[in-house]
């Protein structure tokens, strides 16, 4: 149990590290928010909810693994190195992936109610 409190603070200490010190760290949190405050507002139902929600844990999981992937990559070698940059780029064209993909399904769920909100019909 010990063990387990003590990985338990260790993640912690990793999270709010990088919610203090990564700038996409803290735009993630904003637009998670702000998504999950849009889907209260446009009263989403609760599997609609469900899916923003592991869209934006999704992003988030992997907006902090590439935050550990640049910060293990600049520990290696701050000159520049081909393979490094590679490294970097896939882990960002993952976050990127993401993040599209959490787009459209949230253009999908909100655009509808947004339109129904405000009675415009197409």
């Amino acid at each position: 149990m010990f063990r387990y409190l003590r990985s338990m603070k260790f993640a912690l200490n990793g999270l709010f590290y990088a919610l203090r010190n990564e700038r996409n760290v803290q735009i993630w949190l904003g637009v998670m928010l702000i998504a999950l405050a849009v889907a209260v507002w446009l009263q989403v139902s609760q599997i609609e909810f469900i899916v923003i929600a592991l869209w934006m844990c999704g992003i988030g999981t992997s907006e902090y693994l590439n935050t550990a992937i640049e910060k293990l990559s600049d520990r290696v070698t701050v000159e520049y190195d081909e393979q490094i940059k590679r490294v970097k780029d896939i882990a960002a064209g993952a976050t990127f992936i993401i993040s599209t993909g959490a787009f459209i399904c949230c253009l999908i769920i909100f655009v509808p109610k947004i339109l129904e909100k405000f009675e415009i019909s197409l």
